[in-house]
């Protein structure tokens, strides 16, 4: 017999019991934490949930209201700042029609573009691209710049490349 199997039947019933007992104890601390695990990440997947419908809403609710300010007319960049200029919306439009653009995305990752009162795509034309923020999470604006070193600082890597898609 080896010197292990030997030791282990020398104990006494015992301490062989105390050691079980010692083992139950432990399983049902791991069991609890495990639980505890569990309802942490359930938590935490619906603050994810709550986080994207919240990101979605204020995607829309900005782009709304955007829209509706087209009506101003040249009181607009005194009153509103934050609302795009007529030269603006063409690029606008062309970033929001494709599919690299996502503003409930840009909003979840950079969460300060929402307190500049702007709508996402129009904070990207406007400041993010300039500061190597990704319009969506399949575009990659400072890999861009670094693809096409011909782009000087004033051209926007995102309309760069949908234009040239063209």
């Amino acid at each position: 017999m080896e010197p292990e199997i030997l030791a282990d039947s020398a104990r006494e019933p015992s301490q062989l019991r105390e050691e079980l007992h010692t083992c139950r104890l432990e399983l049902a601390a791991l069991r609890e934490q495990q639980e505890i695990d569990r309802e942490l990440l359930a938590t935490a997947a619906r603050a994810e949930e709550q986080l994207i419908k919240l990101s979605l809403a204020v995607d829309t609710w900005l782009t709304k209201r955007e829209r509706r300010s087209r009506w101003w007319g040249p009181l607009r960049r005194w009153l509103a700042p934050e609302m795009p200029t007529r030269s603006e919306r063409a690029d606008l439009a062309l970033i929001t029609s494709s599919n690299l653009f996502d503003g409930a995305w840009y909003l979840r990752t950079y969460p300060a573009a929402a307190g500049s009162g702007a709508t996402p795509a129009l904070h990207y034309l406007r400041r993010g691209a300039w500061s190597g923020k990704d319009p969506g999470p399949d575009f990659d604006t400072r890999a861009y710049r670094r693809q096409h070193p011909e782009l000087g600082a004033e051209v926007n890597p995102l309309l760069h490349h949908l234009r040239s898609q063209r």
